[in-house]
């Protein structure tokens, strides 16, 4: 056996075995900690009172569209816009109505506090809607215990409390419906349940909410007789916050005016 050199050969075929790849997370650098990155927040929702004069902005817009309604428009203008309910309809008397009604002095007093609640039923209600409803149906008012009637249900001839629909549909969205009417309607007419015109509804069960009536379908046969809208929620309770606001309000543009 021959001697060794002591020097070993390594064959190219066998290459000797890579280095370990570095991690594909490279290690933070000691002075640059990593930036950390929070989800952005949505912009927060307006706020309800926003929603409320806007809603009440866009009413006042239908109107000087329309034309003919600018004597309403002053009472609308001057209302909070936190007295709203949520759903409302809206029956605004013309200019030649507003010119015939009783204004306010420089004290603001001979100003009927109950009229402008009075035009208005806490539901949205279109007029598609209201030729539905059968003649001496009673729709409820933000004046509590006074209703609205329904004297005529034909489509060019439709009155409510005999005052003639005007202009229907001035604005008709998902919260209110805005409709002109011709004159000023009168509660002491038509409104209350003493007036010997009609009976006054009955009771509702002991221990039973009373159901809010929607308009029958188109084909159904309307019932005899009086009916009687009626909205399940606080109207008086709220037709009394609407009353105060409102008289604030007009008090503080009588004295502007005077």
């Amino acid at each position: 056996m021959g001697a060794t050199t002591g020097v070993h050969l390594v064959s190219a075929a066998n290459p000797p075995p890579p280095s370990p790849f570095p991690s594909s997370t490279p290690l933070p650098h000691q002075r640059f900690p990593p930036t950390t990155y929070l989800p952005t927040s949505p912009p927060p929702p307006l706020q309800l009172a926003e929603i409320k004069k806007q809603q009440l902005n866009n009413i006042i817009d239908a109107l000087i569209g329309a034309g003919d309604f600018s004597g309403w428009i002053n009472f609308l203008s001057n209302t909070n816009p936190s007295s709203l309910s949520f759903t409302a309809t809206f029956f605004v008397p013309s200019n030649d109505a507003i010119s015939q009604f009783p204004t306010a002095t420089a004290s603001g007093m001979n100003f009927d506090p109950f009229i402008v609640p009075y035009h208005i039923v806490p539901q949205r209600l279109s007029f598609s809607d209201l030729q539905r409803f059968s003649i001496l149906t009673r729709l409820p008012t933000l004046f509590s215990s006074k209703y609205i009637v329904i004297t005529n249900n034909s489509r060019f001839n439709f009155t409510v409390d005999d005052s003639l629909v005007t202009h229907p549909d001035i604005l008709v969205n998902a919260a209110f419906s805005v409709h002109g009417i011709k004159n000023v309607l009168d509660y002491n007419v038509y409104g209350g349940n003493d007036n010997g015109l009609f009976s006054p509804p009955p009771p509702p069960p002991d221990n039973t909410t009373a159901p809010i009536l929607v308009p029958p379908p188109p084909n159904d046969t309307k019932p005899a007789g009086e009916t009687i809208l009626d909205v399940n929620f606080g109207v008086a309770c709220f037709c009394d916050v609407f009353v105060i606001i409102f008289w604030v309000g007009f008090a503080v543009f009588a004295s502007k005016i005077h």
